[in-house]
């Protein structure tokens, strides 16, 4: 199925930006019915317009859901018009959600459930979730799930900073303090998500320390031993 025949489509697309899916709105094509209205074209929905911060979608839904709408759109002018473009739109919003439920495997639906925990302050640090973006709260839960999985926290750690901020580079000193290098000039957002990412992952017994801008040389670890005017930690 190509990806102009797919109802969530868009709708995911929204979502993944953390958009309100209240602010899409799926228009149908031709709401007249004629006898070939399928044939007319291949596309479940084609290019949709932006404007005021609404999106709107203009959509065939006889190519996929014909037994659906046949009955509800029909061609006789009852003067029904507004309220069949809002049916449509929320029953095309309900087939949209139907589609992503279906094509969601067992990992999908533990990352789900562990990002809900997080936005519910199961973990905490809501101020410092604030800052995540929809994206980057999938990527943390997708390495929380992974720390489930293996036990691992550094491993986990590592690969949730690397995805969150990928200018952080770690580095983990006599096995007890994990040093984070932030190749940026401090800024509030990032220091409040490499926080958070820690609080979520390592014990409060851990040692931690977070350097901004400079390169340092830690002992132990050669490729940071470089003469360029580092400072020896």
């Amino acid at each position: 199925m190509t990806e102009n025949n797919q109802i969530w489509s868009p709708y995911l697309t929204i979502l993944q930006q953390g958009g309100s899916l209240s602010a899409l709105h799926y228009t149908v094509k031709h709401t007249r019915v004629s006898p070939y209205l399928e044939m007319q074209t291949d596309s479940l929905h084609g290019n949709g317009t932006y404007q005021n911060g609404q999106a709107r979608l203009e959509v065939n839904p006889y190519v996929r859901f014909f037994p659906i709408f046949d009955p509800l759109l029909t061609s006789e002018n009852l003067g029904y018009e507004q309220f069949e473009q809002a049916l449509s739109d929320v029953m095309l919003h309900c087939l949209a959600d139907l589609d992503i439920k279906m094509g969601m495997s067992r990992h999908d639906f533990y990352i789900r459930l562990l990002m809900r925990d997080l936005e519910q302050g199961t973990f905490g640090g809501d101020k410092e979730l604030a800052e995540f973006s929809i994206m980057e709260r999938r990527m943390a839960a997708e390495w929380l799930l992974s720390f489930y999985h293996t036990a691992d926290a550094s491993a986990s750690l590592a690969g949730a900073v690397h995805a969150v901020l990928p200018d952080c580079e770690i580095y983990i000193r006599e096995g007890e303090e994990f040093v984070f290098y932030m190749r940026q000039p401090f800024a509030e957002p990032e220091e409040k998500k490499l926080r958070f990412l820690i609080w979520l992952f390592l014990p409060l017994s851990c040692s931690c320390t977070i350097h901004w801008t400079k390169t340092y040389g830690v002992i132990g670890y050669e490729d940071t031993m470089r003469m360029e005017g580092f400072v020896l930690a």
